[in-house]
């Protein structure tokens, strides 16, 4: 994560205009602070578990215009807010897994614990940065035990497993 936030303060900021046409005139460093402290605010207090978290809500906490957010999100981080916010989504269930947090959801439940409406969204966003479906990440990352057709995560890391319930079937 630091390489990805020192490329951006590195990178040159080019004042430009939105498609609104409102000049868009942020400093290099004024540029940096934003994301630096856009970063922190996900970090420390995770707005992306809100499922309906806009990026309107993300500009009134950071207090910029959202026009100038969007811009920044967009043209110096290169990707769209969404992205963005699934990201840190993404990462956030991956946590849940290695720790073992993540056994008595299903999938459906995972996904709402993590930001997300619905399954078919945590699908694609976490094949989208992992590259596996997050079955697949289950069972070859968490405290995953197999069993025909369907992958069991366990919050206590394994064991019996009575109190376990089904996480993912394929």
């Amino acid at each position: 994560m630091g390489n990805f936030i020192h490329r951006i303060i590195q990178s040159v900021w080019r004042p430009g205009k939105s498609k609104k046409g409102r000049a868009l005139l942020l400093s290099n460093l004024k540029a940096a602070q934003i994301i630096q402290k856009m970063e922190e605010l996900m970090r420390l207090r995770r707005p992306f578990l809100k499922s309906r978290y806009s990026i309107q809500s993300l500009a009134v906490e950071l207090g910029i215009p959202a026009y100038q957010l969007s811009f920044l999100i967009n043209r110096k981080m290169g990707i769209n807010f969404n992205d963005y916010l699934n990201r840190y989504r993404v990462q956030y269930c991956q946590q849940l897994i290695h720790k073992g947090e993540a056994g008595n959801l299903n999938l459906k439940g995972l996904a709402n614990n993590c930001g997300f409406q619905n399954r078919n969204t945590f699908t694609n966003a976490f094949k989208k940065f992992t590259g596996q479906t997050p079955s697949y990440y289950a069972k070859t990352h968490g405290h995953a035990q197999e069993e025909p057709g369907r992958y069991i995560l366990f919050s206590n890391g394994g064991g019996n497993h009575p109190q376990g319930q089904e996480m993912f079937t394929n």
